[in-house]
């Protein structure tokens, strides 16, 4: 079953004409630019043992094409092309629209939606297996049942689709900001102590400074973790707030003088006033600075805040990426200037894709004078 608003029906329009590719030469930094013509989002879950793709898709237009690839993995130019057995619209707004992809469980680990019109060409991909492990098959839903595709919510109560009763784990969100990239690499999976865990029907009310890993039952495999953040996420607002994601730019002793602060506004005031000579240059810096920490929050939220995690730092610090590569394990980074950085990608109980910076002692020179270009103002 096949229902399109008339707005996208240009845009589902099957096209059977598509060459083959190799998706981990394909740059898909236009995924990280909130500015592009199209934005897309998703979430995969399995129900009745069928895989289901809830698909975001906002266009600038309705010109545009798209065509559905399955590929066996993101080095291989192998592919087919397939339909979904259903295309349905769930909701519309403006020029977004949310739909249902339903389909059997493949053989192959990766979906491409390509995407063009004229002589532009998009790709996005959708990883539709976790290693070994299907999708979970609950999903969370707002109070009208509509897919929620983000990874974070901001209200007290939350509704869940796709089961009977629920079981839920309560973990401390991570508090504190990574490390920058000259240290050995972290583990990929957080070693986190759960909270607590409880049971509830349809809805369950979240607390701040958790995150929560949702699941069908207590023995179930995968789950979906949902991070509670404050009702005007993806900004920060509150001062303390504000501080903490401002300690990349910090040195220790500028640091340590803000966590003993007796007079916190005046301190941060200080910080920027002091490195932008003047209070309307500190203003500017300010708004361009936490722009970019919104745009990561944006961007990178998973179990932690997106301006915490290892892309959202990256991002913060360099801006969006010129180029953007993937593979089965690995996403490349390229700036103009020749700065690259690498993140290791694997599957953990929190996500399906946990990101980690490849952190190198030679990144250290590129990584602190960009710091220093960022407090004089400068972007290099």
């Amino acid at each position: 079953m096949h229902r399109i608003t008339p707005f996208f029906c240009a845009f589902f329009l099957i096209v059977n004409s598509v060459l083959a590719i190799d998706f981990s030469r394909i740059n898909v930094a236009w995924q990280y630019n909130l500015s592009a013509p199209v934005q897309m989002a998703h979430r995969v879950v399995t129900v009745d043992d069928d895989l289901v793709v809830f698909l975001k898709v906002k266009l600038d237009s309705s010109k545009w094409k798209y065509a559905f690839l399955l590929q066996e993995k993101y080095e291989t130019e192998e592919h087919r092309e397939f339909s979904p057995s259903a295309i349905d619209t769930i909701s519309t707004q403006g020029t977004e629209i949310l739909i249902k992809l339903q389909f059997g469980v493949p053989k192959e680990d990766l979906m491409v939606i390509k995407i063009f019109r004229y002589e532009t060409y998009l790709y996005y991909d959708i990883p539709i297996k976790i290693g070994s492990l299907m999708y979970p098959s609950v999903y969370p839903v707002t109070s009208d049942g509509v897919p929620i595709l983000e990874n974070h919510i901001n209200r007290s109560g939350h509704y869940w689709k796709n089961n009977e009763y629920y079981f839920s784990m309560r973990y401390p969100a991570p508090i504190g900001i990574p490390d920058p990239p000259m240290a050995d690499m972290k583990p990929l999976a957080p070693n986190i102590q759960k909270d607590s865990s409880f049971t509830f029907t349809d809805s369950a009310s979240f607390a701040d400074s958790y995150f929560y890993t949702v699941m069908g039952d207590s023995g179930a495999a995968t789950g979906v973790t949902m991070l509670k953040v404050p009702p005007y996420f993806p900004e920060y607002r509150q001062l303390p707030e504000l501080v903490t994601c401002m300690f990349y730019l910090t040195s220790e002793s500028e640091k340590k003088k803000l966590l003993s602060s007796k007079d916190l506004k005046r301190d941060f005031d200080s910080f920027w006033v002091n490195n932008f000579s003047t209070k309307p240059r500190a203003r500017n810096a300010i708004r361009k600075y936490y722009n970019s920490v919104e745009r990561a929050n944006r961007l990178f939220t998973d179990f932690s805040a997106g301006w915490s995690t290892d892309r959202g730092m990256v991002y913060i610090v360099y801006g969006p990426p010129v180029e953007v590569y993937r593979t089965t394990g690995l996403e490349e980074w390229y700036y103009t200037g020749g700065s690259l950085f690498e993140f290791s990608v694997i599957s953990s109980f929190f996500s399906p894709r946990t990101y980690a910076l490849r952190r190198s002692k030679a990144m250290e020179e590129g990584w602190y004078r960009q710091i220093a270009a960022i407090r004089r103002g400068i972007n290099e």
